[in-house]
């Protein structure tokens, strides 16, 4: 069973929609959490940047999480975790 995958991100953001077709394009589970409609996921986002806003994020499993990761890195990350 693949690691569940959790995207960071905003509804506005085109790298966050990126994001999620290349999840729903693959038929690979994920949980999406836009940052501007909860403090905690805002609060997150912050933590994993040193207290910068900085979306879109992928926390892949137990995974270091991953700034706006590229295609390429998704697949690397989700090989080696799944």
């Amino acid at each position: 069973m693949p690691a569940k995958s959790i995207l960071y991100g905003a509804d506005w953001c085109k790298k966050t929609i990126a994001i999620q077709g290349y999840f729903e394009e693959r038929d690979l589970d994920f949980h999406y959490i836009d940052v501007e409609k909860s403090e905690e996921a805002m609060q997150a986002i912050k933590d994993m940047n040193r207290g910068r806003v900085r979306f879109p994020m992928v926390v892949i499993g137990e995974g270091t999480p991953m700034k706006n990761p590229s295609p390429e890195e998704l697949d690397t990350a989700l090989e080696e975790k799944g």
